[in-house]
This record gives C-alpha cells, sequence and structure tokens, in this order.
C-alpha cells in the first residue's frame, strides 16, 4: 500500500510478552522462550521517552545537534493480567497459593514486550520491546463493589531499555509502509523481533 495516504489509528489490539531462557551478552542475543503470550486485554498504552538532545556550537553557531534516547517507560491499562505471568514478571514463585514480596535488592526478569494496534482500512501496526522489566513502583487502588457492575481497569508500568547486544529499544512494524509487503503481521509477531538480520529470512 502507498504510504502517501493519511490513515488513522483506531485503537490498541492484543498485547505480547515473551520471557527470556537465557541472559545477553555483549556479543550475543537474548534468548526467548517458547511461549508468547497473547492476551487481549489492554485499554490503553502510554509510552514515554527519555528523549535527550545534545548541541554543539562553533563558530557561534550550532554545527551539530544530536539526539538520543536511552528509555521508554510504558504504562499499560488493562482489565486484567493473570496472575501467573505478574509472578514470573516479579520473579516470585507462589506455594500454596501465596508469593511473598520482600524489600531486599532484586533484578526483575527481562521479557519482551509487544502489542498490535489497528489502522483503518484494515491495516495493522505492531511493535517489539525486546528487554522490558515490571516498573517496581506500585500503585494500586482497591474500591468498593456498587450496585451498577463496572469493570475497572487496572495499571501496570514497565521499563523498556536498549539492548546490550546491539543497542535496539524497539522494532515497529506497519503494515502501511511501502516495504511492508515482504513480511506480513503474523510473521511480525511469531517471535521478538530485535535485529535486522531476522527479517532477512521472512517471506510473507
Amino acid at each position: 500500500m502507498a504510504s502517501n495516504k493519511v490513515l488513522y489509528f483506531e485503537g490498541i489490539d492484543d498485547i505480547l510478552i515473551s520471557f527470556w531462557d537465557e541472559a545477553e551478552t555483549i556479543t550475543t542475543a537474548p534468548t526467548f522462550g517458547a511461549e508468547i503470550y497473547r492476551f487481549p486485554i489492554a485499554t490503553k498504552l502510554a509510552v514515554k521517552g527519555n528523549g535527550s538532545t545534545m548541541e554543539k556550537w562553533a563558530s557561534s553557531k550550532i554545527f551539530r545537534r544530536a539526539s538520543r534516547e536511552t528509555k521508554h517507560e510504558l504504562g499499560l491499562d488493562h482489565v486484567g493480567i493473570p496472575v501467573d505471568v505478574l509472578d514470573q514478571m516479579k520473579g516470585l514463585v507462589a506455594k500454596k497459593g501465596v508469593v511473598f514480596n520482600k524489600s531486599t535488592v532484586q533484578e526483575y526478569p527481562f521479557f519482551a514486550f509487544g502489542f498490535i494496534g489497528r489502522i483503518e482500512g484494515g491495516e495493522r501496526m505492531a511493535v517489539w520491546y525486546p528487554k522490558v522489566q515490571l516498573d517496581n513502583a506500585t500503585d494500586l487502588e482497591y474500591e468498593t463493589a456498587e450496585e451498577e457492575t463496572d469493570i475497572k481497569d487496572v495499571t501496570t508500568n514497565f521499563v523498556a531499555t536498549p539492548l546490550l547486544y546491539n543497542e535496539v529499544i524497539n522494532a515497529a512494524f506497519d503494515s502501511t509502509r511501502e516495504s511492508a509487503d515482504l513480511i506480513t503481521l503474523d510473521k511480525f509477531i511469531e517471535e521478538p523481533i530485535y535485529d535486522e538480520k531476522q527479517l532477512e529470512d521472512t517471506t510473507p
């Protein structure tokens, strides 16, 4: 499809979660588990970057202006994530239905987080964040039930950072791009995408 037509974002679709099996290094990418969780639970996703700009002046003029981003904060409003998945995000193992949250210093497990979006005309977009952790800042509200049923949204916050392996924060697919006929949405979400090499063997 030609990319010069303005098409409107209709709404967020499913979210995707894939936990790391093996950690990355400077020279090797992380490996991911065989299972990709796909949940139709999202009501809103807020993305906040920490972009900064550096300016270099010479001869009383701006000689160069460079920008950089090293983190995305993801705020997911949803109707509920399965508790076993949340426990895994926290590195907790339940015993007889009970987990214990402690004040000791710990590093939360890493996982890939993705989401799918709907675009006008039946088009789709999707994003993979390959290196994500649960934000440990807890912000919960518990309210009483009322006579009229109301399904409350829950907010879960994540932090996405660049891979050590290749500095990728995310990979974004949009079916309205002219080159998108070389890959489908289904192929893009088959596994977390974090490297151009993964696209070399991909056929629609």
